[in-house]
């Protein structure tokens, strides 16, 4: 573009003489009058040079890099702020002492809780609802009580005294001289019939009076035998049972399989009726969890987690669920106990036939996966804060012995089912809340 004529130099100052010959320049320089030009030329100059300098590798380098050394430091700052603010918001919410979930559970379900209230309201033995149903139909203030009371006038033991003194003090002659069974039209004989029909009147009215009170006791726990003799469309307990776990696996897009009666990779070995493989959505793919049903007793704990160890080992299984009728788990677990990455639980039968949510069941399911990504993160080397995550697991289990001892108190209150079948519900929703952080803390 130039052709550079001659030079000389002084301190502070370079002179060069140029000849122009780019169209651009010239024409930029020919807008000024000739006296202006070599300034006007002089500030291009030091444009150009200053953006020569501005496009240089090395300083556009060192420029990113402050850069995002800045955008680095601010979003490890806020991270950091965030994890500490999450943490103190669920030790706020879940922890054992002062926590508001254990606040609002002790306010509802505690001793002195509206549930507790409710219960004492009906099974109280001294002013509940129940005692007061049963004194007025059969209690000594009760018109069969006053009828079998000797002390009252009008009772029936009364009237059988009223009614000989008559016949003695009318018909003494007659009394002795045919004081016998044989003679039909004699006192005796009258006296037996007399009794005899009181007998049965007062039996006729003690079994309606029974017959009351059965129906008031016993008419929800027929609607239940019913329901139960009608599990799943005639279905026995473990193959309705499987249905539900099919229909949770399919949920969690994870396959199950009913392999009940099939030998496993034991040798003669058939333990394991169910399992259910993760999907490739999952954060573990293929991992398989066992489960073994049982509706039958003199089960203890060793003997359970004996059993479980076999089926997990039987079908390959990383983690394994014991699933137990209710009414037949050991006691030393009650609805939910969990050992390690296993888990032994019970199941309602009422409720699995009613098609209702089996809690226990699906918080054990829902934590096993969780352990098993947890574990599958963990062996690639993933960052991940297993301490927060163990944390939460054992907030979970605490919530479901909670909510254990709250079906417990529940089982016999029928009329009010539905609305702690809702707070129960509620429980679940924070489970899947737990369980939804410890998913979120895990890399992708």
């Amino acid at each position: 573009m130039a052709e550079q004529q001659g030079s000389s130099e002084r301190p502070g100052e370079l002179t060069v003489t140029v000849e122009i010959t780019d169209n651009t320049v010239m024409d930029y320089l020919l807008k000024f009058d000739e006296q202006d030009r070599p300034a006007r030329a002089a500030e291009a100059l030091k444009v150009g040079v200053i953006a020569i300098q501005s496009a240089s590798p090395s300083l556009d380098t060192r420029v990113v890099e402050e850069k995002f050394r800045l955008v680095e430091k601010e979003l490890r700052e806020n991270v950091e702020s965030f994890r500490k603010d999450l943490q103190d918001r669920l030790q706020e919410y879940f922890m054992t002492e002062g926590g508001k979930v254990p606040l609002f559970i002790e306010r509802h379900f505690g001793d002195d809780g509206k549930v507790s209230r409710i219960l004492d309201s009906y099974f109280s033995s001294e002013k509940g609802r129940l005692v007061n149903i049963l004194d007025g139909r059969v209690g000594p203030d009760s018109y069969l009580g006053r009828q079998m009371d000797p002390s009252n006038r009008e009772g029936i033991l009364s009237k059988l005294e009223k009614t000989v003194e008559e016949i003695v003090r009318e018909n003494s002659r007659e009394i002795l001289s045919s004081f016998s069974l044989d003679e039909e039209d004699s006192s005796i004989s009258r006296l037996k019939r007399s009794i005899r029909e009181e007998i049965e009147k007062l039996q006729k009215m003690t079994g309606e009076h029974y017959s009351e009170i059965r129906e008031l006791l016993g008419i929800e726990k027929g609607k239940t035998l019913e329901a139960v003799r009608g599990t799943g469309k005639g279905l026995d307990f473990e193959n309705a049972l499987y249905e539900y776990i099919a229909g949770l696996c399919f949920q969690m897009d994870d396959e199950s399989e009913n392999v009940s009666g099939s030998k496993g990779f034991v040798a003669y070995e058939k333990v394991g009726d169910y399992v259910a493989r993760m999907g490739e959505t999952s954060r573990s793919p293929g991992s398989v969890i066992v489960f073994e049903a049982k509706k039958a007793g003199k089960y203890n704990l060793k003997k359970t987690l004996d059993e479980l160890d076999r089926a997990k080992k039987n079908r390959g299984a990383a983690t394994g669920i014991f699933i137990f009728a209710k009414g037949y788990e050991p006691v030393e677990t009650r609805d939910f106990y969990r050992s390690g990455s296993d888990f032994i639980v019970t199941v309602d039968e009422e409720k699995l036939a009613r098609g209702e949510n089996l809690i226990f069941l699906e918080s054990a399911y829902r934590i096993a996966r969780t352990l098993i990504a947890a574990k599958a993160s963990e062996e690639e080397k993933r960052e991940i804060d297993t301490g927060f995550i163990n944390a939460e697991v054992e907030n979970i289990t605490t919530a479901m012995k909670n909510v254990s001892d709250i079906y417990t108190k529940a089982g016999t209150i029928r009329n009010s089912a539905d609305a702690i079948e809702k707070t129960l519900n509620k429980f679940l929703d924070k489970v899947q809340d737990h369980l939804d952080n410890i998913r979120s803390h895990l890399p992708c």
